[in-house]
C-alpha cells in the first residue's frame, strides 16, 4: 500500500481541493481510495462533492474532526487528504458504505452492508475472513451510536476475530453538529463503514496511557441514556470522587484528565472519560455507564514510553508500513498539551513512520469497543 498525505490550511474548499490534488504524485486515477479529515470550519458537503468529482475511481470517505494529525504536528483549521494506492506486490480493495440515519433504525442497514463488503469478497458471515481483511469506521460522534452500530455490524460477522478500526467525527469542540461522508453523500447522522480487504500485513493497535491506581467505586445510581452519574458509591459524585483520589472538591475539574474511570479485562484497560461536574456535583460522562457498575480510577504513566512501545510493537510486525491512520482521542489531545506533550509525542510517531496522518476524535472503534481517551492506530503494509 502506498499513502500520500497532503495538507492545506485553506479554507475555501474549491481553492483547498486544488492545492491537495496539485501536491499528489500520481495520476487521479491510480488512487484506490481517498480518506480525508476536515475541520468543522469548511463547506462539508462542498468538499465532499468535490473530491468525489476529483476521484471518481475511488471511495472516498471523510469525517469532519476536532483537530488533525500529520507529520506536521497537531494542527487545527486544515483539511488532510490520504490519497491510497497499490504498490510492490500488496494489492488493496475498499468498499465503503453510508448509513445515513442511524440515531433512527441502524438495523434496516444490514443488507446494505452486507452487499458493501460482498463487492470485494468479502463474506461477513464466513470463516477466518480476519486474516485478510477489516473495516474502518467513521460515525458522527454526538448521536452516542458508536455501540449500536458495531452491533449491528457484529450481528453480520461470524469471525469473532474480525476487527473494525475507527473514529467518532468532531467538530473543533463546538459540540453541535458533525459530519461523515461517502462518494460525495453527507450525513450528520450517520456512519461510514469501509471494508478493506488486503494480500499485505495490517494490525490495529489500542493504546491507552493510563494504568489501575488500586482505587475502586461503584457507580450506584446511572441514567445510561445521558451519560449521568448521579451517585458513586451511594454518595455525591463529585464530594465521593475527590475523595477517592485524594483532593479537595475545589480541584477536581483538573483532575478529569488524568483520573478516568477504567474498566480492567486481564491486559486490557477500556476507559470510560468524564466530562465534567454539575453544579449539583452530578457526573456526566462521555462513555455511556451501567448502574451499579465497578470502576477502577486510572491514574497516567509515561506518555512518551508508552508511543515508544507501541511504535517499535508495530515495526516488530510490519517492517515497511506503507499505511499509518491515527484515530487519536480529543482528550488525549487536549492533555498532550496540558502537558506540553504534543512536539514530543508527534517526534515519536515520525521516528517510525515515514508517512501518517489522522485525527482528534470523539471516541475510538477498536473491534467491538467504543472508547475514549485512546488512541487506535491502524497499520498497514
Amino acid at each position: 500500500m502506498n499513502q500520500e498525505v497532503v495538507q492545506t490550511s485553506r479554507l475555501d474548499a474549491e481553492q483547498a481541493i486544488n492545492e491537495l490534488c496539485a501536491k499528489l504524485k500520481k495520476n487521479k486515477s491510480s488512487y484506490t481510495a481517498i480518506i480525508f479529515f476536515a475541520s468543522s470550519q469548511y463547506d462539508f458537503p462542498k468538499l465532499s462533492e468535490l473530491l468525489h468529482e476529483q476521484f471518481p475511481n475511488a471511495e472516498v470517505v471523510g469525517s469532519t474532526t476536532a483537530g488533525e494529525i500529520t507529520a506536521d504536528g497537531f494542527k487545527k483549521n486544515t483539511l488532510v487528504l490520504n490519497a491510497l494506492s497499490d504498490s510492490g506486490n500488496v494489492r488493496v480493495q475498499f468498499s465503503g458504505v453510508l448509513l445515513k440515519n442511524i440515531d433512527l433504525f441502524p438495523v434496516i442497514y444490514k443488507d446494505d452492508i452486507q452487499k458493501a463488503a460482498s463487492k470485494i469478497g468479502i463474506s461477513l458471515g464466513a470463516a477466518g475472513i480476519s486474516k485478510n481483511s477489516f473495516a474502518i469506521s467513521l460515525i458522527c460522534g454526538l448521536l452516542n451510536a458508536e455501540e449500536i452500530i458495531l452491533s449491528v455490524l457484529y450481528s453480520l460477522v461470524k469471525d469473532e476475530n474480525f476487527l473494525v478500526a475507527g473514529g467518532s467525527a468532531g467538530d473543533d469542540l463546538a459540540f453541535k453538529s458533525t459530519s461523515v461522508s461517502y462518494n460525495g453523500q453527507v450525513s450528520d447522522k450517520g456512519a461510514v463503514i469501509l471494508f478493506v480487504k488486503t494480500t499485505g500485513k495490517f494490525e490495529i493497535i489500542k493504546e491507552n496511557i493510563f494504568q489501575p491506581s488500586g482505587k475502586q467505586i461503584m457507580l450506584t445510581q446511572v441514567d445510561p441514556e445521558t451519560h449521568q452519574v448521579q451517585a458513586i458509591d451511594g454518595q455525591n459524585p463529585k464530594k465521593r470522587y475527590a475523595q477517592v483520589i485524594g483532593i479537595n472538591e475545589a480541584n477536581v475539574d483538573n483532575a478529569l484528565l488524568d483520573h478516568p474511570f477504567g474498566r480492567v479485562f486481564g491486559s486490557e484497560i477500556f476507559i470510560a472519560s468524564l466530562v465534567k461536574f454539575d453544579s449539583a456535583g452530578k457526573l456526566l460522562m462521555y462513555a455511556r455507564v451501567l448502574q451499579n457498575s465497578v470502576q477502577e480510577i486510572l491514574q497516567p504513566v509515561d506518555t512518551l514510553k508508552i508511543a515508544e512501545e507501541t511504535c517499535k510493537n508495530v515495526i516488530e510486525k510490519i517492517a515497511n508500513p506503507g499505511c499509518v491512520i491515527l484515530f487519536n482521542c480529543i482528550l488525549r489531545t487536549i492533555g498532550f498539551e496540558k502537558h506540553n506533550q504534543q512536539a514530543s509525542v508527534n517526534s515519536v510517531w515520525k521516528k517510525y513512520f515515514p508517512c501518517y496522518s489522522g485525527f482528534s476524535t470523539y471516541g475510538e472503534q477498536c473491534g467491538h469497543i467504543n472508547s475514549n481517551q485512546t488512541l487506535v492506530m491502524l497499520v498497514m503494509e
